[in-house]
């Protein structure tokens, strides 16, 4: 595997020993909250943990510019939907992603003492998967706050990718260029078996797949942590789910795209599960354009 911040070395699939180590030292680390340092400090107005050679000040700033409690000139955010958005805060030319987690359920209170809500969970997998050669963008911090009305939210700061497109979309993108197409489909295809042998597996992962070009290579980002569930193993109906998935997001696919895939995916071991894969990917129906 590639040291932490680099291209992973995508090739033939892991041997069974490494591929355990990897899942097993995965989940260990993920459900003990073991390599994910912070510097927690709490505030009158909400408690923040900053990522190392991070400031918590600069944490607290993003929640009060993001809550529109900072003035103009403290920094600007540019809304990407309902509870996403990329800040600058003044005299800074980073740009940062702040994403907001409100309450989804009772739990969520119970979720937060055991360090298990979703916000610890992407926090966990952004400094975890970088260990296995997985990109996904820099974690910058968290925070915990109360709203108006008393209900908890919980935020997570990152950063900001420039350049990226979400991988559905560029493969859309090169909708003529079958020589394009074939390259992102079995390019996606590898990665998914190198995030597979990790142990990593995402739900919903193909339109959290983020793609941009560094050096000549085209590089894929994991995003949405929160969802990240450490696999002793993929198991056979949650790979076909994604190969759903990805029929979907990108189809529709012909023929020889859906073997291209299988290969990539399964390099020489295929025997019935290429059948099945092949099936998914050419009966199911794509998304709608735009």
């Amino acid at each position: 595997m590639s040291r932490p911040g680099e291209q992973p070395v995508v090739g033939p699939p892991l041997a069974p020993g490494k591929r355990l180590r990897a899942q097993v030292g995965l989940r260990l680390r993920f459900y003990l909250g073991l390599g994910a340092p912070g510097v927690r400090r709490a505030y009158g107005d909400c408690a923040v943990r900053a990522a190392a050679g991070r400031d918590a000040d600069l944490v607290r700033r993003l929640v009060a510019l993001y809550r529109g409690q900072a003035g103009a000139d403290a920094g600007s955010v540019e809304t990407i939907n309902f509870r996403c958005a990329v800040i600058t805060l003044a005299g800074s030319s980073e740009r940062i992603f702040f994403k907001e987690f409100p309450r989804h359920h009772r739990l969520h209170d119970v979720e937060r003492a055991l360090r298990c809500s979703r916000v610890d969970r992407a926090w966990r997998a952004a400094h975890l998967l970088p260990r296995l050669g997985i990109l996904t963008p820099r974690a910058v911090g968290t925070a915990f706050a109360r709203l108006e009305d008393g209900r908890p939210t919980e935020y997570l700061a990152t950063e900001w990718l420039d350049g990226a497109l979400p991988y559905h979309m560029r493969l859309r993108a090169a909708s003529g260029d079958r020589a394009a197409r074939a390259a992102l489909l079995g390019g996606f295809a590898s990665h998914l078996r190198c995030w597979h042998d990790c142990g990593v597996y995402l739900r919903d992962l193909v339109k959290n797949v983020l793609t941009r070009w560094s050096g000549g290579e085209l590089e894929y980002w994991l995003t949405d942590l929160d969802q990240v569930h450490p696999a002793r193993g993929v198991t056979r109906g949650r790979l076909l789910h994604q190969m759903r998935q990805l029929a979907y997001w990108t189809g529709p696919l012909a023929g020889d795209e859906a073997d291209a895939i299988v290969a990539s995916y399964l390099g020489d071991a295929r025997g019935r599960m290429a059948g099945l894969i092949k099936e998914v990917l050419l009966t199911t129906a794509p998304a709608p354009p735009g």
